[in-house]
């Protein structure tokens, strides 16, 4: 079984919109997402383009300011410009940062209800209290696959341990009674671990990396992976190698990444409905 990921990025899309259309009818709002973007990169550019064309399908305004170099009080300081700002309901910082800011501080500025990201210690703080409003959006992705194929509890292998994908997925699956193990590097047995496992998430930034030394027939694949190569996408799964093999698995593309930039828009709106919450009024 292919998991189509675009299936499902167009069933939230329109359930976000129609939430967004409400709100905006509701509480004559124009929601804004702020993406701020320090230096030039030019992957950074394409994900920023890509996610105000995708806000404009959801009647979200989403808005890029741009610095060519900033130190960590000088961002610190347009964030908290852009917190107090009631008209903007939202805030991404795109990646990568200079080496002069780290983001693990910088996130700390922004808002748990305007953390569109997912990654202030205060949203991750909340998924062990199985608050997942405001999640990490590749592990929500992970997640809205699983369930809307229905593979709902089990034994599950991530190879990724990063507070992005491995360590707040491994909570939200905790949520739902799976039981995880979450490898790495230094992980000496991860092909032990992985073949005995229901469900293997995979996300170490290797093409090819996830053989059939890794799988059974009953194995679920979902590959987190980007790898670019010859102006080619593949994942970190050997998806020709092993999609005849196993159970089920994602494509690359067409997998976990629409889930996940749409995911990003959830985030949005379940934080801008924190905003609507009479205490903020």
């Amino acid at each position: 079984m292919i998991l189509d990921g675009n299936v499902i990025s167009i069933s939230k899309m329109d359930y976000i919109k129609k939430e967004i259309d409400s709100i905006k009818n509701t509480h004559g709002i124009e929601p804004e997402l702020k993406l701020i973007q320090v230096g030039n990169d030019s992957a950074s550019t394409i994900y920023a383009n890509a996610k105000i064309k995708r806000g404009k399908k959801l009647g979200i305004n989403v808005t890029l300011d741009k610095y060519d170099a900033i130190d960590e009080r000088g961002l610190a300081s347009i964030i908290k410009k852009h917190s107090e700002n009631v008209n903007i309901h939202g805030i991404m910082i795109e990646s990568p940062l200079p080496y002069n800011i780290d983001y693990n501080k910088i996130i700390r500025n922004v808002p748990y209800y305007k953390d569109t990201d997912g990654l202030n210690p205060y949203n991750l703080g909340n998924l062990d209290l199985r608050n997942e409003s405001i999640a990490p959006a590749t592990a929500r992705a992970v997640i809205d696959i699983l369930e809307y194929y229905g593979f709902m509890d089990g034994n599950v292998c991530i190879i990724n341990r990063s507070a992005v994908v491995g360590r707040p997925l491994s909570m939200m699956l905790l949520n739902r009674n799976y039981t995880v193990t979450l490898c790495h590097s230094k992980t000496p047995n991860i092909q032990e671990i992985s073949v005995r496992s229901n469900v293997i998430v995979v996300a170490v930034g290797k093409k090819n990396f996830l053989n059939e030394k890794y799988i059974t027939d009953k194995s679920i694949v979902v590959d987190v992976g980007i790898n670019y190569e010859n102006n080619h996408i593949y994942g970190d799964a050997d998806f020709d190698g092993i999609n005849k093999i196993v159970k089920a698995i994602t494509p690359v593309p067409g997998g976990v990444g629409p889930v996940t930039a749409t995911d990003i828009f959830h985030n949005f709106l379940n934080g801008l409905k924190i905003q609507l919450e009479p205490e903020f009024r």
